[in-house]
């Protein structure tokens, strides 16, 4: 649907546009970082010295009452759960006994999965990411907010030595600067967080010395965003002879972070690259310690992992996160199936001193890039796929520099325009691109069952023959 904030936004002047953003995080700061916040990072800083046996404790306590929320006030499971004991689930162990929630159920209505207590103009709504080319509307009781934030500083920003109150710079999925911006400044500054949001669609050879130079002049402390962007900016900062800029830490998320791209960032920003684990469902956040073990933070959700056959995984056996959460009851999801892969960790003991549970082999939020005209690596485009409620699926497919196809997989109440707006969002954020939309029935799949958001087939030979009749009925 067409966003009128955003249209306003990119006629104003770039001091005007910084100025909304700051008073925008005034706004959020009163959610965000309220007097609740602080007394639940005073407990949050106490809670994670617990023992194993106190956080089971804990999180036995607090699954039985979301389950109690789900089963009398949420219309989806009040109607599934009919014919489920559900009150004899009184641990963890038992979790089994319930069934477990696909996205397509959330996507067919989403609005029987909220508390009938509560009014939705009451919650916060985030939208997913839709890596798997699908988006989701989740809401969020707003006392949840304040908790989510305790536990982000807690445990994801200490562990890294930094904090909100440190300078930091961003480099994000948000369309911060409009796509044919062919001139910096590619950034916009939030004075009241002493944010420097940089886009991550213009990062290339040719702009990475005014990136930099940016990070360097608005003196950020440390850098967060998804990995592959700013592995791309250290590369081309390192390709390009320029002077090494230290940090005191890189907190990445939203994509895989692989090794090269993690020895990248940490040799051209002098700093340990922290890999976290996160989705805007909610339900399971993981945090990597310094010693390089991805730590699950427990008072998030209850995280499963399980086999093709629903089964539970061994240690070091990869299987599909299934995670629960502790903190929504206004839209709980339980035993959600979050379509990302991982392992426990064979040893689950560290030297850092954190007991709680280690995962491994994180995989599924794998997108590909596109490759423009001018050499650029375009990665992350789910966000363009948070304005299109009624597509059911989408792929972007590459056959050769600068043109790809947008494929489109129709949903409820779709019309072509739909797909417009979200090829329009897409070059809003690149700048001219040649991207033809087809619709189809179904999105191809990886022969792991999964889909990719974006594939590159010139870099794919071997999924040409699945592409092969698709592209050809478009041309």
């Amino acid at each position: 649907m067409y966003d009128w904030k955003m249209s306003l936004y990119w006629f104003l002047p770039i001091k005007i546009q910084e100025i909304i953003l700051s008073y925008y995080a005034r706004y959020l700061d009163n959610i965000y970082y309220s007097s609740e916040y602080y007394k639940w990072k005073e407990k949050f800083d106490q809670w994670k010295g617990w023992s194993l046996s106190q956080i089971k404790t804990w999180q036995n306590n607090q699954l039985q009452y979301i389950l109690d929320v789900a089963a009398t006030q949420v219309p989806y499971y009040k109607k599934h759960w009919q014919n489920i004991s559900w009150k004899q689930i009184t641990s963890i162990e038992d979790l089994s006994r319930l069934p477990l929630l696909e996205k397509q159920a959330i996507r067919q209505n989403e609005l029987a999965f909220i508390n009938e207590n509560i009014k939705i103009k009451n919650l916060w709504m985030e939208k997913t990411s839709g890596s798997t080319g699908t988006s989701l509307h989740i809401y969020w009781p707003l006392d949840m907010l304040p908790k989510w934030w305790a536990i982000t500083e807690v445990m994801i920003r200490e562990v890294a030595g930094v904090s909100q109150k440190l300078p930091r710079a961003m480099l994000g999925g948000r369309p911060i600067v409009a796509g044919k911006t062919n001139s910096p400044p590619y950034w916009r500054y939030n004075r009241r967080w002493k944010q420097l949001y940089l886009s991550s669609y213009h990062v290339s050879e040719k702009t990475a010395y005014e990136y930099i130079e940016a990070i360097r002049r608005y003196d950020s402390q440390w850098l967060t965003g998804y990995g592959s962007s700013i592995a791309s900016l250290a590369e081309f900062a390192i390709q390009g002879g320029m002077k090494q800029l230290p940090l005191q830490a890189a907190i990445v998320s939203g994509d895989t972070l692989f090794h090269g791209m993690r020895k990248s960032i940490e040799t051209f920003f002098k700093t340990k690259c922290y890999d976290q684990y996160g989705q805007c469902e909610g339900v399971a956040m993981a945090m990597e310690c310094a010693y390089g073990n991805l730590h699950l933070i427990p008072f998030v959700g209850i995280t499963e992992i399980l086999c093709e056959n629903d089964s539970p995984c061994i240690p070091g056996q990869v299987g599909e996160i299934v995670a629960t959460t502790l903190l929504n009851d206004a839209m709980p999801l339980i035993r959600y199936r979050t379509g990302d892969y991982a392992a426990w960790a064979p040893d689950q003991s560290c030297a850092c001193g954190n007991t709680n549970s280690i995962i491994t082999n994180l995989e599924g939020r794998v997108d590909d890039y596109l490759i423009t005209n001018d050499g650029r690596k375009i990665g992350r485009l789910s966000t363009a796929m948070k304005r299109s409620p009624t597509i059911h699926s989408a792929q972007i497919v590459q056959d050769e520099p600068g043109h790809a196809y947008l494929l489109i997989r129709p949903g409820n109440g779709y019309q072509h325009a739909h797909s417009n707006r979200v090829r329009a969002d897409i070059i809003e954020r690149i700048g001219t691109y040649n991207l033809d939309v087809l619709e189809v029935e179904e999105i191809p799949v990886t022969p792991q069952g999964k889909t990719k958001l974006v594939v590159r087939l010139k870099d794919n030979p071997g999924m040409w023959p699945m592409y092969k009749g698709i592209l050809q009925n478009a041309n």
